[in-house]
């Protein structure tokens, strides 16, 4: 895939939800630390990465964050500088608060800023926007706007921040109508799954999207199941943002969810319309990726 799209980098990613407890004990002994860092650029060597995105969510102390910083200056270290290192990064103050992000900084080459999950039923009192844009989000004043402020006034660079974005709905169940920020039956909710693809959400017959907070919703009465989520036209109007801001770039969790045919993208595909507002995809970074790895055993193997 690399050799037939020479743009295309593929990054090796550590972690994700529910693992915060594997850094800690990472990073509370230097030996491990050592090892963890030496094995992942062996890792990407051997198996033909282009780099390496770190997603502790969350370090929870100001030891943490300062192990974190650590964790980063050694991994930038190690991994030669044609490697990338990056990382996903909260949105939630109460978790910013605990990194050093100017001295983190200095070792990544972006950050991916998670800005999706401000409401949900599993921990909101009230349906909300799960990735608005502005303002309140009818659960709280969680919005992406303010986190890319937050980041900025710790000193990064706007070029150095990717905008996370979601391709998934967060569904609130036993909802008497179609607004945002009315409340719902949490017991109802209590064994359903509160995720659904974007391109699942079709289904619902009422849908409808706030300009204000830049977040659409969507209703379904018989099942009594409203969705949040970004649409077509959220996702212009982030990707404008973004080439505004003059920020880096965007991202998505997850690819599986975006409206595509077998062969190309649908008219609301959500990567296509943020990326016709930068500019098309001659505007997306053209760099080479890295096709030399003169150590792996595996890639000579599969050569042979």
């Amino acid at each position: 895939m690399k050799k037939l799209n020479r743009t295309l980098k593929v990054m090796m990613s550590i972690g994700g939800w529910g693992t915060a407890h594997l850094f800690e004990a990472v990073v509370a002994d230097d030996k491990k630390l050592e090892s963890f860092v030496a094995s992942s650029v062996e890792f990407v060597e051997e198996y033909g990465f282009d780099g390496v995105d770190i997603d502790w969510e969350y370090p929870n102390n100001s030891k943490h964050g300062q192990r974190f910083v650590d964790l980063l200056r050694l991994m930038r270290e190690r991994l030669p500088p044609r490697y990338s290192l990056t990382v996903a990064a909260p949105a939630g103050i109460d978790n910013i608060q605990y990194l050093n992000v100017q001295e983190m900084d200095q070792y990544l080459g972006f950050w991916n800023l998670m800005c999706y999950d401000f409401a949900g039923q599993g921990w909101s009192q009230k349906t909300g926007f799960h990735s608005n844009l502005f303002g309140s989000n009818g659960d709280n004043n969680l919005n992406t706007a303010d986190v890319v402020q937050a980041y900025l006034s710790k000193g990064v660079i706007p070029s150095k921040l990717v905008l996370g974005c979601p391709m998934y709905g967060r569904v609130f169940t036993g909802v008497s109508c179609c607004n945002v920020g009315d409340s719902f039956q949490k017991h109802e909710s209590a064994d359903s799954n509160d995720v659904m693809n974007y391109n699942e959400i079709s289904c619902f017959p009422e849908q409808r999207f706030d300009a204000r907070k830049v977040g659409a919703y969507a209703y379904d009465p018989e099942s009594k199941r409203l969705v949040t989520y970004d649409n077509a036209e959220s996702a212009k109007i982030k990707g404008s943002f973004v080439k505004s801001r003059a920020l880096g770039g965007g991202m998505w969790w997850d690819s599986s969810g975006d409206r595509v045919t077998s062969s190309e993208p649908l008219p609301d595909s959500l990567v296509t319309n943020f990326v016709d507002q930068l500019g098309g995809i001659t505007q997306l970074d053209c760099s080479k990726n890295c096709l030399h790895y003169p150590t792996s055993k595996y890639l000579r193997r599969s050569r042979s």
